[in-house]
């Protein structure tokens, strides 16, 4: 079964956010591109679980994102709903409105199953289960992009490269100008 795109997103942005140290914030774009989420469509979803509750957004110079309680606390359901899905027991796979033990459709034994067990999985799975010892494993285009989460000395790094890059190139391209000037 696949889960709608939104919800799996949202599952993916917070098992990433739960995996950094509780205090370490992380940035809408660096989440993004660790993510593998279009980063317009991030920014209204964080938006959403901000406000149910689930992440608290910090601004300035160390904000982003950290969890608002405790990873154990967080249900995968609860994510879920945040992100406008609800996992429904008594749903009809086969379009008869409500499930009918009492009149089952053609669906229903082997729908019934998989329906409980997602229900169950999405009821009592947390945040805490989704925790990689070590940290997360990056795929190779990814990891070239963003440090490692839980390593908040590389991301403070990589963010003053960055920053010393376009720095050097601001300079090159004044002096360039600068020489421009002169010869003009």
């Amino acid at each position: 079964m696949q889960l709608p795109q939104t919800v799996e997103y949202a599952l993916r942005a917070m098992a990433y956010i739960a995996n950094l140290p509780p205090t370490e914030a992380v940035r809408a774009h660096d989440l993004a591109a660790a993510t593998n989420v279009p980063p317009h469509y991030l920014s209204k979803l964080m938006r959403r679980l901000v406000v149910a509750g689930l992440l608290k957004s910090q601004k300035g110079h160390h904000g982003g994102f950290v969890l608002a309680m405790p990873a154990r606390y967080i249900r995968a359901l609860d994510i879920m709903v945040a992100a406008d899905y609800r996992p429904d027991p008594a749903h009809c796979a086969f379009g008869w409105g409500a499930c009918r033990p009492a009149e089952p459709c053609p669906l229903h034994p082997a729908w019934s199953k998989l329906n409980d067990a997602i229900c169950t999985w999405a009821a009592m799975t947390t945040l805490s289960d989704m925790l990689v010892e070590g940290g997360l494993p990056l795929p190779s285009e990814v990891a070239a992009a963003v440090p490692n989460p839980g390593d908040g000395q590389a991301l403070r790094a990589a963010r003053k490269k960055l920053a010393d890059a376009e720095a050097k190139a601001t300079r090159v391209a004044t002096r360039s100008l600068s020489i421009g000037d002169e010869q003009a």
